[in-house]
């Protein structure tokens, strides 16, 4: 049942099993798992069916070292969060991502790869992607001749899903439960514990209009994103002055992202580098080659783990810039007329148009004609207690406290980004490729300017052993309050380069399959 805030019959307000607070790709990977079941679910969104400017401004925030544009631009006031604009693109985390490294301060996990791994073949199945191993030599998928072998690096992929709007794939399932109710345009302003402190009562949802609700359930589980996650936690002050989960300050800590930018410039000698390094697609999953640096490697180096990969950077007004943008408008339902006056555009370039689309058509492959080859790194962020989440005394128009954010590099990352181009450079210089040109800003005292967030809001509930050293413990439950959970990248103690979707869902299926199995915990 979907019913909105604004209007919803107050005989449904009855205490559930179990409230889920967002409906991004982490709640609804739970209700994937919590659908048709006895335990009745209430999900609180704080938005619509729509976007709109007056939910998109609850996400402004300050930022106080380096811009952070994902925090606006990479978050979405809406039923189904973020992944009504993403592309879902899925890889899962190495182990030693999980693993203590002595040269990574505060890195290591309090659960083991292998407990997440389980869930991780579930992972493709809910994506709708093309069912292929990530460890699978990538040379067998894309049917080209193996680079050359080199112990350091590897090529591998990511995959897109074709369907990557996860609203869509569940609205007439949560239409229908008769065990989920949603309640749309429900803002979550503050967790009310009970007098003993160690349990939460209700959440306190208002909206725009100032109308007022407390909804009460059994358990609860924050599912709103890296950064409201750890907003909210503190926001909810009244009872405990530091906020919810932060009796040792660990709240909105250790903030991180995976920091990425250009780091060079490939000049192809051919069209065989598009072949290698562009999209190529199988039963509509779309696959990204990237490299991938080795353990070894790392270890070697006592760098950060990272990966690369080829943007086809074409001027906004070329014709596979037109026709890419008036797919993904169409894709989106977004087209409006004037949109249609570039098919006409298209048509005076037949030759570069039969190329592109005998390259899809037939070798499955996208081609970027008239494209600069731009290799970007994307790196893991090192786990720094000082990159974190604080909150402003500016409030938003709900009454909440905006989110600070400070974020900034150390010498790690950027040693990081060093090693990990040079070797680059020199690894292409044996390939039959063409010349890759290093970007000189790699050796600035002001490399960190050039960096870019990549909307990956990580690590601001951190999973740890105790309280000491995180927020949440190996179940994802809040150290010290008996029936509060948190789902979503703000449990991970490390990145890795990894984007977080696969990790997100995986431990979204985790958590369900806990509290379906403790339900009196």
């Amino acid at each position: 049942m979907i019913f909105n805030f604004n209007d919803f019959p107050e005989e449904i307000a009855q205490k559930y099993d179990i409230c889920i607070v967002g409906t991004g790709a982490a709640s609804l990977a739970m209700l994937s798992q919590l659908l048709d079941n006895e335990l009745t679910i209430l999900v609180l969104e704080a938005g619509g069916e729509y976007i709109t400017e007056k939910n998109q401004d609850q996400y402004k925030t300050i930022n106080k070292v380096h811009p952070f544009p994902g925090a606006l631009d990479g978050r979405f006031r809406v039923f189904g969060g973020s992944t009504t604009k993403w592309g879902a693109q899925s890889l899962p985390l190495e182990k030693i991502d999980f693993i203590e490294r002595d040269w990574i301060n505060n890195s290591g996990w309090p659960i083991s790869y292998n407990e997440v791994f389980t869930f991780y073949s579930k992972v493709d199945s809910f994506l709708q992607l093309y069912p292929v191993e990530y460890a699978e030599d990538i040379s067998t998928i894309n049917q080209l001749p193996k680079l050359q072998a080199n112990t350091n690096i590897s090529l591998k992929f990511s995959k897109w899903s074709a369907k990557p709007d996860l609203r869509e794939s569940f609205r007439e399932q949560l239409i229908k439960s008769e065990n989920v109710t949603l309640i749309q345009n429900a803002n979550v302003v503050n967790i009310n514990l009970f007098a003993s402190g160690d349990r939460v009562e209700s959440l306190t949802c208002v909206n725009l209009e100032k109308k007022e609700f407390k909804f009460s359930a059994k358990r609860f589980v924050l599912a709103c994103g890296g950064i409201e996650n750890a907003r909210l936690l503190l926001a909810s002050n009244n009872q405990m002055s530091n906020g919810i989960g932060n009796q040792n300050g660990m709240v909105g800590r250790y903030l991180q992202d995976h920091p990425n930018a250009h780091i060079a410039t490939l000049h192809a000698k051919d069209d065989k580098a598009q072949a290698y390094f562009n999209y190529f697609y199988i039963n509509g999953t779309r696959f990204l080659p990237r490299f991938v640096f080795s353990e070894k490697f790392q270890r070697d180096n006592l760098i950060l783990n990272s990966s690369a990969y080829f943007s086809f950077i074409t001027d906004e007004n070329d014709l596979f810039s037109i026709i890419k943008d008036f797919y993904r408008k169409y894709r989106r339902r977004s087209l409006v007329s004037a949109d249609f006056k570039i098919i006409f555009k298209v048509l005076k370039n037949m030759p570069h148009l039969f190329k592109i689309g005998y390259s899809y058509a037939i070798k499955k492959r996208v081609y970027t004609p008239n494209a600069v080859l731009k290799l970007n790194l994307m790196t893991e962020a090192t786990p720094l207690s000082e990159n974190r989440i604080c909150l402003s005394k500016e409030v938003d128009q709900l009454g909440m406290p905006r989110a600070i954010i400070n974020w900034e590099g150390d010498e790690l990352m950027r040693q990081t980004f060093i090693k990990s181009a040079e070797f680059l450079k020199k690894y292409f210089d044996k390939l039959d490729l063409g010349k890759l040109e290093l970007d000189d800003w790699i050796y600035d005292a002001k490399w960190f300017d050039h960096i870019k967030d990549a909307k990956h809001h990580i690590g601001t509930t951190r999973m740890a052993t105790d309280e000491y050293t995180g927020v949440v413990d190996s179940n994802c439950r809040v150290f010290g309050i008996d029936n509060l959970y948190i789902a979503g990248s703000s449990v991970f103690p490390t990145s890795g380069h990894s984007n977080p979707t696969t990790t997100i869902i995986a431990l979204a299926f985790r958590l369900a399959d806990h509290l379906k199995n403790n339900k009196h915990d």
